[in-house]
């Protein structure tokens, strides 16, 4: 999926004013930025996604899956 969103999502298919407001909370320096950082977020959800759904957990899963929440929640209120 991060192959396809890099392939075909581009700076022009982002409305300006949302694209605006992504730049200036992720503190991005160029609008064609923005684009990078929709796919780090999908990777980031997928990523806790997979983990959540294990059908087992050691105390290294649980450990890992707090540390991709945390990062998880740092990067979708700014996306």
């Amino acid at each position: 999926m991060p192959f396809i969103l890099n392939h075909f999502l581009k700076a022009s298919s982002l409305k300006d004013k949302e694209a605006k407001d992504i730049q200036q909370r992720t503190g991005a320096s160029h609008i064609n930025l923005i684009r990078n950082i929709i796919i780090s977020c999908w990777v980031h959800v997928a990523k806790t996604m997979s983990m959540v759904f294990k059908s087992k957990f050691t105390i290294n899963s649980y450990e890992e899956l707090q540390l991709s929440l945390k990062e998880e929640m740092n990067i979708l209120p700014k996306v």
